[in-house]
Formats: C-alpha cells, sequence, structure tokens
C-alpha cells in the first residue's frame, strides 16, 4: 500500500477523530454522552492501529508523526485522571443513579418476582408441613414464636442500638452486596439470595400468623421493612443485569458487555447502600421502640416512597454518561 492509498483510505476517521477531540478539549468530557465516548474509544483504537502500520511502512514520514501526537491527545483525553468536584457527584447521585435502574427495570422486576415466589413458598412450605420452618429459621427464633413471644425483644434489651444498628446494615449490605456479585454466576447465587431472603420471610409470616403474632411483626417491620425490601431487590436486579450480560452479550464480546452493563449494575448497588444503613438504623432504633404502630408505618411509608419516587423520577431529563 502506498501513502497516498494509505491516507485515502483512513483520513475520514482522523478527521473524525480530531472533530470529537476539538470537541472535548473544548467544551470539557461532562459534555458528552455515553454513544459519544464509545465512539471516541473504537476511533482511538482503530487509529492506534494505523499509526502502528505507518510505523512499520512509513517510518519517518510527517504522517507517521501527525498519526503519533492524534492518538497522543486521544490517549489523554480517554485515559485522563477524573476530578471529584461537587457537580461530578451531584450528577453520578441525581442522575446516572437513578437513569440506571430505569434503564433495567426489566432486572429489578423479575428481581422482584423471585423474591415474591420465595415468599409464596414459603406461606405455602408452613402450611402444608410447619416443621418446613426448622430448615431456615434457628432454634431460638422458633422457640419464640412457639411461646407466643417476639424474638425481637431479647435480642435489643441486651444489644445497645448504636451497635446493633451497626450490625444490622453491615449484614444488609452484606446480602445486598452478594446477591449483586452473585450475577458472576451467571444469576445462580443472586437467584438464590433473593428466593432464600423471600422463603424466609414467608415462613416468618406465616408462623406469626398462626401463633398470635402477626400484628407485633407488622409493628416492628412496618419502619424498616419497604426500604430494606426495596434495596435488596434493586441489589438482586444489578446482579441479573451482570449475568444477562455474561451470558447474553448480544452484539459485543462477552468483555465489552460486561464493561458496558457492569458500570451500570455498579450504579444501581450502590444505590441500596445508604437506603441499607438508614433501614438498619431504623430497624436499631425505631422498630423495637415503643412508638405507635402508626407512626412507624408512616415513617417506612415516606421513606419507602421518597426512595422510589427519587429512583423513578430524578434526572430524567439527563443522559447517562
Amino acid at each position: 500500500m502506498t501513502l497516498g492509498v494509505f491516507v485515502r483510505d483512513n483520513r475520514p476517521r482522523w478527521e473524525r477523530l480530531e472533530t470529537m477531540l476539538a470537541f472535548i478539549e473544548t467544551r470539557g468530557p461532562a459534555k458528552t454522552d455515553r454513544p459519544f465516548l464509545r465512539e471516541l474509544s473504537a476511533l482511538y483504537r482503530a487509529t492506534t492501529g494505523d499509526l502502528a502500520f505507518a510505523q512499520t511502512h512509513f517510518r519517518g514520514t510527517t504522517m507517521q508523526l501527525f498519526l503519533q501526537q492524534l492518538v497522543a491527545r486521544a490517549h489523554n483525553q480517554i485515559y485522563r485522571p477524573h476530578r471529584l468536584s461537587s457537580s461530578v457527584f451531584g450528577r453520578f447521585v441525581f442522575s446516572e443513579i437513578p437513569q440506571a435502574i430505569r434503564e433495567h427495570l426489566t432486572a429489578v422486576t423479575w428481581s422482584a418476582i423471585i423474591f415474591l415466589m420465595g415468599i409464596a413458598l414459603g406461606l405455602s412450605a408452613v402450611q402444608f408441613d410447619e416443621r418446613a420452618a426448622s430448615i431456615i429459621l434457628p432454634n431460638n427464633i422458633l422457640n419464640s414464636i412457639y411461646s407466643g413471644q417476639m424474638w425481637t425483644g431479647s435480642i435489643f434489651s441486651v444489644v445497645p442500638a448504636p451497635v446493633a444498628s451497626t450490625y444490622l446494615f453491615t449484614s444488609n449490605i452484606s446480602v445486598a452486596l452478594l446477591a449483586f456479585a452473585g450475577g458472576l454466576s451467571g444469576g445462580l447465587i443472586t437467584g438464590w439470595i433473593l428466593f432464600q431472603n423471600g422463603f424466609m420471610l414467608g415462613v416468618v409470616f406465616k408462623l406469626c400468623a398462626d401463633y398470635g403474632l402477626l400484628g407485633a411483626l407488622l409493628a416492628f417491620i412496618a419502619g424498616h421493612g419497604l426500604l430494606e425490601i426495596s434495596s435488596i431487590i434493586i441489589a438482586g436486579g444489578a446482579g441479573l443485569v451482570v449475568a444477562n450480560a455474561l451470558i447474553n452479550p448480544g452484539s459485543y464480546s462477552r468483555s465489552d458487555a460486561m464493561a458496558q452493563q457492569g458500570r451500570s449494575a455498579v450504579r444501581m448497588a450502590v444505590a441500596c447502600v445508604p437506603a441499607l444503613v438508614t433501614a438498619g438504623c431504623i430497624e436499631a432504633f425505631v422498630s423495637p421502640s415503643h412508638a405507635p404502630v402508626w407512626f412507624k408505618a408512616a415513617l417506612g411509608l415516606t421513606l419507602g416512597g421518597c426512595f422510589w419516587l427519587y429512583l423513578m423520577i430524578t434526572g430524567k431529563s439527563v443522559k447517562v454518561r
């Protein structure tokens, strides 16, 4: 291939890359969106290949120098360090996180379905044979229920509320993290975590109903239950997003699909952390207290409602970067 043919065949790509670099150098990365950055990365990789070809066949020419400078400019923009600022943080929290969840509502819906299936089977198992509860509940909880006593009272009377809250939200975050990371198993671990937690909830509800503790159970979970369950379901949805990228990458390579969908999944998982911390604090300080049930229910519905409004409405006018 002659130098003239090489330039003629590849000039449009170089000119497009120059135009994009001029835009991002002038306007800054905040003005770009995801398709722009994907195209920029693709052009950078292709131009890097052109530079390697020029270094082999047209060494010492002005064309080689031009391509070296063009590739260096592109490298500096793609791999530039990201500075954390209030605007970047605000865009991440109020735009990127909720939009990532809205983009993957199907995964969140399937996560909720698996969780509800677990609840239904837990209810049915205890209805069919009460001994099924011993499969998943420890003996101390079973003995408390059989004696008509809520097991939560003895726990929070011994453990100080600050210690309990730390344990609770740490435990809940661990469950959410496992549901998210379980996507790397093709969704098997994610599905099991969701189903297991739903099954446990169904078993507890049925047993408490049978032994006259349903009202006490509802009063206890009224303040934190909606927020906690919502977070677990969203974390499960994030795990299913990872699983889908792994199993069904579509037109992308599996690594590219994982990289692309993984960003959205991480944003979904991050949304669960403050919600679970809040739920853990309420479960330790408010749920075992003697506050009126209406107050606990109002608090739980308000926090859960605000959480879902944030996820469904915030940042709709701005595209995810």
